[in-house]
């Protein structure tokens, strides 16, 4: 049963990134310190994207995980974009899913590379009758396009 779950979810998960292969595409990594996601969206300089992330585990957490992300950009400069949006994800580890509200700030250090971004994001989140925020920290890139 396990199998065919990660499968389907899988399965899933390339049907979205196809959908995204004629646009512009951002892959990103991202961690709290516990665990490690990998995530693929469409361009984040729009008003509204989106993104899907996979958790990446290891010996000690391997526990498997995928949320979806919709975000809507409040402020975009040349050097930051503050964004907002919902996230709903399941987790195998607390077997059930939650819902959360992410607030991400991605910075673009680099003047003559718009296309990387570091990120800071915070996700106030509920499910399985708990309340929990998580902090994440990652690195993305946007792939094609100008």
């Amino acid at each position: 049963m396990y199998y065919l779950k990660l499968s389907f979810i899988l399965l899933g998960f390339l049907f979205f990134t196809s959908q995204l292969a004629n646009a512009q595409v951002t892959a990103g990594l991202y961690t709290n310190g516990t665990f490690t996601q990998i995530g693929i969206g469409s361009n984040p300089e729009k008003k509204f994207f989106g993104e899907g992330r996979l958790f990446a585990g290891d010996y000690l957490i391997n526990s498997f995980g995928f949320e979806a992300l919709g975000q809507y950009n409040f402020q975009k400069s040349d050097w930051v974009n503050i964004s907002g949006g919902l996230m709903l994800g399941y987790y195998e580890y607390v077997e059930g899913i939650r819902a959360g509200i992410p607030l991400l700030l991605a910075i673009k250090p680099i003047q003559n590379n718009r296309k990387f971004s570091v990120m800071l994001e915070a996700t106030p989140m509920y499910g399985h009758e708990m309340l929990a925020l998580r902090g994440n920290f990652g690195l993305r890139y946007t792939l094609g396009g100008q």
